[in-house]
């Protein structure tokens, strides 16, 4: 794909990084990055939710952008064998794939508790991107053959969540807090701080490791994310977690393994753009997912050819 755009006559700018943007008259006229200033009229903002430093830089700028709903949570770890037999029975002779399952369980208070990115055959692993910071996140490999399987576990979080005023980059801090939260619980050393269910629902910390072993890298500290979590994440999950036992037998299991934190399954800002996919700066276009307009790869690809259909009729 590389190679074909630059046969068309693109370029790749790799290790160079955007640190500014200069805006005159409401127009964008070029973007700044470590190495060099580069002038422009299109700017497609396809940047990721967790591009802190840049939504920080446009909101310096009065690019126009709003809180919206995110998710936070945990990372939950079952034995991979025990989601096959739930999921497909002990009787059947085909050779299956590792199973896979999606939930989601909507609470009396109207908070919403959903599996997200659920991993067959697995891995927690570390996803943090600034220091002092403890983020998890899931793979698979392409065998999908590991012990465990895993998957977030989230809850809904509303503008209303992450405090007053009309900073609409709120939710950034509300979600850098709880990692900073889970640093200091795994123990300051990028350890992660992780719980039995069994113990998570009954607000102690764990003191053993059952059945289940967590996979994290580059270790993992016995906590109670009950001490980080706000009460009504915790109250929701563990809600969540109890319901989801009644369509995969074995989700709560005593021995299953909660990781802290996951915040990062969904951007906290929306960059508004108009019916033509402009933000409020003309020629800045914001796309994908970091600009609240996808939930996931597939969605984030396809707004990116809505932009560029966009730009392309601006143009012819």
């Amino acid at each position: 794909m590389r190679q074909e755009i630059i046969k068309l006559g693109g370029e790749f700018l790799f290790n160079e990084k955007v640190i500014d943007f200069i805006i005159e008259d409401g127009n964008i006229r070029e973007v700044v990055t470590n190495r060099q200033r580069i002038k422009t009229d299109t700017v497609v903002l396809a940047i990721g939710h967790s591009a802190r430093d840049t939504f920080y830089k446009l909101y310096e700028r009065n690019v126009e952008m709003r809180r919206k709903n995110f998710s936070v949570g945990v990372r939950i770890e079952h034995l991979q064998s025990m989601i096959n037999k739930s999921q497909y029975g002990t009787k059947t002779k085909l050779k299956l794939p590792p199973a896979e399952y999606k939930l989601a369980y909507h609470g009396e208070d109207g908070r919403s508790c959903y599996t997200f990115c659920m991993c067959p055959g697995g891995e927690v692993i570390a996803s943090s991107s600034e220091k002092g910071t403890v983020v998890t996140n899931g793979m698979s490999t392409f065998a999908r053959d590991g012990a465990n399987a895993n998957s977030a576990v989230l809850v809904n979080i509303t503008p209303d969540d992450v405090g007053e005023g009309s900073n609409p980059l709120k939710g950034i801090e509300f979600q850098k807090e709880l990692e900073e939260l889970a640093f200091n619980l795994g123990g300051r050393n990028y350890y992660a701080p992780i719980q039995r269910v069994e113990d998570f629902i009954n607000n102690n910390k764990s003191t053993y490791i059952g059945e289940v072993k967590p996979t994290y890298i580059p270790g993992v500290t016995l906590s109670n994310l009950n001490n980080i979590l706000p009460d009504f994440v915790c109250k929701t999950l563990k809600e969540g977690i109890i319901y989801f036992d009644k369509k995969i037998s074995g989700f709560a299991n005593p021995d299953a393994i909660l990781t802290g934190v996951e915040t990062r399954s969904s951007s906290p800002v929306t960059i508004v753009r108009n019916e033509i996919l402009q933000s409020n700066i003309k020629g800045v276009y914001p796309c994908g997912e970091g600009a609240g307009y996808a939930g996931g790869i597939t969605s984030a690809g396809a707004d990116g050819i809505k932009c560029a259909i966009a730009i392309c009729s601006q143009i012819l």
